[in-house]
C-alpha cells in the first residue's frame, strides 16, 4: 500500500501545479497518472523529413486495443439557417454532409504533462467580468472568489511556467508585469494586421507559455511551429517541464505513471483509499489524508459517478462547457510562409469582453492560427487545400505552397441542460468500467455567437484578399479540447459540486485540481493558466486541511 499526505490522481496542468505547490510547502505527495511518461527525443523529435505527418504520439479516440475511449450522446439536428456555416475543405467538400452535428473527438492527452503536452502554449487570464456572469449579465453562475484573489494565483502560475505576454492588454487587465516579454508576430501575421483592423480588431502578440528568453536551463523557442506535435526542446511551458522538476527536487513527490485508477473507496464523508492497477497489472491501493482529483472535466466526473459519491446535488457531470470555434484557411496572392513562427502567434481582444451583444451574451477572441491549421509544410496543402490528383494537382500544390494563412475565433459557451457527461450504459473499457459519455448541444447563445464569429473571420479574410479554401467549426463538429465545469465550484451545494475552496461539499477530504472545477468558459480564453491557478489555490486549501 502506498501512503502520502496527499494523493493526486492525474498529472496534467492542474495535478502537477497542485503537486508543485504542496511539495514546496513540505507536503508529501503521491501522484497517480494513467498514461505514460513521454520522452521528447524518443517520442516527438521533429527531425524526420516526414515531420509534418507525425501527430502527437497518442490516440485521443481509441486505446491501444482499439476500444473507444469515450462514448457519445445523441447528435443534435442542426437548424437550416446554419447551412452557410459548415465545415469544408477544398479537397473533400463539406465534412459533415447531413443535418446532424457529428462527434469527432475529445482532444485529451493521458500522460505525464497531460494535454499541455499537445497544447499550443496559449496562456490567458480571464476577464474579471467572467467571474460575475450571473450578477452582471444574468447568465451562467458567479464564481465563489474575487478576481483579485484569482489574479494572485495567476501570478504564481505564470512565474513558474514562464509566460511571455504583452505588458498591457486593455481587455485583459493585470496589475503585475508578465514574467517574459512577448514574442513578435510572424511575417504572415504581420501581413494580416490591416485586415484585422478593418473589422475593428487590433492584432497583438499572444500570451504564450513559450520562452522568449532562456530560463532555468530551458532554451528560447526556435519557432519550429510544432507545439501540437510535442515540443522537442522544452521551451514550451508544458506541465512536465515547468511544475514537475521543481516538485521532484524537493524529494517529497512520488510519480507513478501507467497506473490506472479503478475506484474510490469511500466511508462516510471521507475517501478511505484509491484503488489502481499498476503497470504490471496488479491491483494496488493508495491512502492519503487528502485526495485531489485532476483527471480533467470528463474523467473526474466519471470517477465520482462510478463511486456514487459527491453527487447529492445531481450536478456531477453537469454544466459542461466546451470549445466554440471557427477557423478559416485562405490563400493569399503572395507567398508568406506561415510555417515560420508559432502556431497561434497573435490575438485580438476587442470582441473578447463578456457583454450583451446582438443575439447572444458573451464574447470571442480572434487569433492568427496558421500552425494550429497545420500550415507547416506541403502535406496539408496537398491533402486538404487543393482538389484533384496527378500532375495538375502537383502543379496546383506547388503554386499555392506557402500562401496559406489561418484566422480563428474562439467564443463563450454557456452551460446548458443538453451538454453534460454521464456513464455510458453500453460501452466499457478494458477493466470493465463504464466509459464516460459526452453529450454536446449548441444552445441559441452558441449558435448566434458562432455565426458572428464566422462572419467576422470571413470579413478579415476578404479584407486580406485571401481565397478561402477551408473552414472548420464546432458548429457542426464536436472536436473540443477546452472542456470545463463538470464539478464546478460555488457557494450553493444545490448548484455546485465543490465548495469555494475547491473541495467537495459532501466528501470532506476530496478536492479538485483540474478543469472540472472551472465554472465558466471565458470569452475566447484558453483555460490552461486558469486551471493551474485554481489547482494551486486548491493545494493551499489542502495544506490548511492537513494542519
Amino acid at each position: 500500500m502506498a501512503e502520502a499526505d496527499v494523493v493526486i490522481v492525474g498529472a496534467g496542468a492542474g495535478g502537477l501545479a497542485a503537486a508543485w505547490r504542496l511539495c514546496a510547502q513540505g507536503v508529501k505527495v503521491l501522484l497517480l497518472e494513467g498514461g505514460r511518461a513521454f520522452s521528447p527525443a524518443r517520442d516527438y523529435p521533429q527531425s524526420a523529413p516526414s515531420f509534418e505527418r507525425h501527430a502527437f504520439p497518442y490516440d485521443h479516440a481509441y486505446d491501444p486495443q482499439g476500444r473507444p475511449r469515450y462514448g457519445w450522446g445523441q447528435s443534435q439536428t442542426l437548424p437550416a439557417d446554419l447551412d452557410g456555416y459548415r465545415s469544408f475543405d477544398a479537397a473533400h467538400g463539406r465534412l459533415v454532409p447531413g443535418r446532424e452535428r457529428r462527434y469527432a473527438h475529445y482532444g485529451h492527452v493521458r500522460g505525464v504533462g497531460g494535454t499541455t503536452l499537445h497544447f499550443q502554449g496559449e496562456s490567458h487570464r480571464y476577464h474579471p467580468r467572467a467571474l460575475r456572469m450571473q450578477t452582471e449579465l444574468g447568465v451562467g453562475v458567479d464564481w465563489p472568489l474575487e478576481f483579485g484573489e484569482l489574479e494572485s494565483y495567476y501570478d504564481l502560475a505564470e512565474a513558474q511556467i514562464g509566460v511571455a505576454a504583452p505588458a498591457r492588454i486593455p481587455q485583459r487587465p493585470r496589475t503585475t508585469p508578465p514574467p517574459l516579454p512577448p514574442h513578435g508576430l510572424g511575417y504572415a501575421s504581420q501581413r494580416l494586421v490591416p485586415a484585422f483592423a478593418s473589422v475593428g480588431a487590433t492584432l497583438v502578440p499572444n500570451c504564450l507559455a513559450v520562452l522568449s528568453l532562456p530560463r532555468e536551463g530551458r532554451p528560447v523557442c526556435n519557432y519550429c511551429n510544432s507545439c501540437t506535435q510535442g515540443c522537442p526542446l522544452g521551451d514550451k511551458g508544458s506541465a512536465e517541464v515547468t511544475f514537475l522538476p521543481a516538485a521532484l527536487a524537493t524529494g517529497l513527490l512520488r510519480v507513478e505513471s501507467q497506473c490506472q485508477v479503478l475506484r474510490l473507496e469511500v466511508k462516510g464523508q471521507r475517501i478511505q483509499g484509491v484503488v489502481y492497477r499498476d503497470p504490471q497489472g496488479r491491483e494496488e491501493r493508495a491512502e492519503g489524508s487528502v485526495v485531489l482529483l485532476a483527471c480533467g472535466a470528463i474523467e473526474t466526473p466519471r470517477l465520482l459517478l462510478e463511486a456514487g459519491v459527491g453527487n447529492g446535488s445531481g450536478q456531477v457531470g453537469r454544466n459542461l462547457t466546451e470549445t466554440l470555434t471557427w477557423t478559416s484557411v485562405g490563400l493569399l496572392p503572395e507567398r508568406v510562409d506561415a510555417h515560420r513562427g508559432l502556431p497561434i502567434d497573435g490575438s485580438a481582444w476587442e470582441f473578447a469582453v463578456p457583454e450583451r451583444r446582438s443575439g447572444y451574451v458573451g464574447g470571442f477572441r480572434l487569433a492568427t492560427s496558421h500552425g494550429m491549421a497545420g500550415l507547416r509544410g506541403p502535406a496539408v496543402y496537398a491533402e486538404f487545400l487543393s482538389a484533384g490528383f496527378g500532375l495538375e494537382h502537383q502543379r496546383r500544390v506547388a503554386a499555392i505552397m506557402g500562401r496559406g494563412v489561418a484566422v480563428s475565433a474562439v467564443g463563450e459557451w454557456l452551460p446548458n441542460a443538453g451538454t453534460y457527461v454521464d456513464l455510458d450504459p453500453t460501452r466499457q473499457d478494458g477493466d470493465g468500467r463504464a466509459l464516460a459519455r459526452i453529450h454536446s448541444e449548441l444552445g441559441p447563445n452558441e449558435l448566434a455567437c458562432g455565426k458572428h464569429m464566422a462572419d467576422t473571420v470571413r470579413a478579415i479574410m476578404k479584407a486580406a484578399g485571401a481565397e478561402v479554401v477551408s473552414e472548420l467549426t464546432s458548429l457542426d463538429l464536436f472536436m473540443a479540447t477546452h472542456v470545463l465545469g463538470t464539478c464546478r465550484m460555488g457557494t450553493d451545494p444545490a448548484r455546485s459540486v465543490a465548495d469555494p475552496e475547491g473541495f467537495s461539499h459532501e466528501i470532506k477530504n476530496l478536492g479538485f485540481a483540474d478543469a472540472s472545477l472551472v465554472p465558466s468558459s471565458g470569452s475566447g480564453d484558453s483555460p490552461s493558466l486558469t486551471i493551474a491557478a485554481l489547482a494551486i489555490r486548491t493545494a493551499d486549501a489542502a495544506r490548511a486541511r492537513l494542519r
